[in-house]
């Protein structure tokens, strides 16, 4: 016959297990922070790395027909939620070599950019 822990024994355990699950939440939450550390936009690299706001996005544009091999991710604006790739600064960086841009602020952009890797 299995002996029932007594209600001093069931709360210590309760509060054990509860403990135990915070614990392990925020030991996952810290990786997870970690991780998207490195990850951001094309166009969150971009700014910065000190490109000004209008430049980065419509840079980011057509630099993302470029880059592949991304992390799906998403990130808030005015309240929505809205699905973006997400990408390290060395893919990023590489896009920018294959990147030929027509507009003359892009290409100053795309300069400053490569000077700043070398």
């Amino acid at each position: 016959m299995r002996i029932r822990p007594t209600n001093t024994e069931a709360r210590v355990k309760k509060e054990m297990r509860r403990l135990q699950r915070r614990a392990t939440v925020a030991t996952r939450n810290a990786a997870k922070t970690a991780h998207r550390a490195g990850l951001k936009t094309v166009a969150g690299h971009l700014r910065a790395l000190g490109v000004d706001d209008a430049t980065a996005t419509g840079m980011a544009a057509t630099l993302r027909k470029k880059l592949a091999g991304g992390i799906d991710g998403f990130v808030r604006k005015d309240g929505i939620r809205r699905d973006c790739t997400r990408y390290t600064l060395g893919r990023v960086m590489g896009g920018l070599v294959d990147y030929k841009p027509r507009k003359d602020t892009y290409k100053a952009a795309r300069v400053q950019l490569l000077a700043l890797a070398a």
